[in-house]
């Protein structure tokens, strides 16, 4: 029985509203019915008969939301529910029929002068010859409060499935969230080993041949993985952050490489308040390097990052030799991944142009300067 009480807290909030709302309107039509006719006489008292009188439609509504309309929105059963409502609505009917009260407090017309009550015809004073005559109601009383009961049954129904839709959008934007942010961790977790694994190759290749640079590689690797254990575990980081880990990758690679191999970074001079997700440059890059020199003909690698208005523009152009370097199997795991994660964080809003003109390969990617990120991811 509990869960069938347990229901969405707003919901329940706002049908509570309502019902006071119901409750103060009624008391003060009674009041302000009493004090508009000199011919009435109406007390403090008679505000709690028309609650009293307000009651069974509060006991249709608790009974048909918390019991009987859950047979439907829960559990799916529309036979259950129908004849469960039939029953209901029986019930009510039978009890307004047998109830010969009004919607309001019988009103105590005052006192004649002389002390004797005049009685009146049953239905009211009769009119006069060319008096007006009342129009026949088309409902009687009951068949009215019977119709406001049925209309009321209705109108929960209704809006106890627009609640239900209301709370499975919300329910299908927590699991996308949270499909997000596992397809997120998935990616980060296959870059960073994918990442480490290169950079160590590289100071591998240092060692025999330059112990000293592979000293200073040893130093540059471990700002970088200070960068990526502390800082790439955030959905965004400062744009700032980025530069710095830039930096230290190519520091990193000028060490390796020799000093015919043309590389530059350019990076913007003021911090423009950026955000961007971490690491969302680094397998370019890391692919600009490893494919772009080549030690028996000139090579070049031009990296540029750059804040313009509300974009973040990064651009990345490398040499392509005749004869690429031999890469080790799976190399294009950290490249598929950085699309993968664009597509999930920006959607359409990135723009990501590559081109292979003679000689070379140009990355283009330009990111909006502020993400907007669900905080589980």
């Amino acid at each position: 029985m509990k869960r069938y009480f347990e229901g969405d807290k707003r919901e329940n909030r706002i049908y509570l509203m309502v019902w006071v709302f119901v409750f103060i309107i009624g008391a003060l039509l009674v009041l302000l019915q009493g004090a508009s006719r000199s011919d009435v006489t109406i007390t403090w008292s008679d505000v709690p008969r028309i609650w009293l009188r307000i009651l069974p439609y509060l006991l249709l509504f608790l009974l048909h939301n918390y019991l009987v309309a859950p047979l439907l929105i829960r559990r799916n059963k529309p036979g259950a529910y129908v004849f469960a409502v039939i029953v209901l609505l029986a019930v009510f009917a039978a009890y307004m029929l047998l109830s010969r009260r009004g919607p309001f407090p019988q009103m105590r017309p005052p006192m004649p002068p002389d002390g004797i009550p005049r009685l009146e015809p049953r239905g009211g004073p009769a009119p006069g010859p060319g008096g007006p005559r009342r129009a026949p109601m088309p409902f009687s009383p009951p068949m009215l409060k019977i119709l406001m009961g049925v209309l009321m049954v209705v109108a929960n129904l209704g809006f106890k499935f627009q609640f239900r839709a209301a709370r499975n959008v919300a329910r299908v934007r927590e699991l996308e969230k949270e499909n997000l942010q596992q397809r997120l961790d998935t990616l980060r977790y296959q870059i960073n080993p994918h990442f480490f694994m290169n950079t160590l190759n590289n100071i591998h290749a240092l060692v025999d041949l330059d112990p000293d640079r592979a000293k200073e590689s040893i130093v540059e690797l471990s700002r970088m993985m200070r960068h990526i254990l502390y800082d790439a575990g955030s959905p965004t980081i400062p744009l700032v952050q980025e530069e710095a880990f830039l930096k230290h990758y190519v520091a990193l690679m000028r060490l390796r490489y020799p000093e015919g191999v043309d590389i530059s970074l350019s990076l913007p001079e003021k911090d423009g308040g950026a955000q961007v997700p971490p690491l969302i440059f680094a397998s370019f890059v890391e692919n600009a390097f490893k494919h772009g020199v080549s030690y028996e003909v000139p090579s070049f690698i031009h990296i540029s990052l750059a804040q313009e208005a509300d974009s973040v523009i990064f651009k990345c152009t490398n040499s392509v030799p005749s004869t690429p370097p031999r890469t080790e199997e799976g190399s294009g795991i950290g490249l598929d991944n950085t699309r993968r994660r664009l597509d999930l964080l920006y959607g359409d809003r990135y723009t990501l142009h590559i081109n292979q003109p003679a000689g070379s390969y140009e990355v283009l990617l330009t990111l909006p300067a502020r993400i907007e990120i669900p905080a589980a991811v």
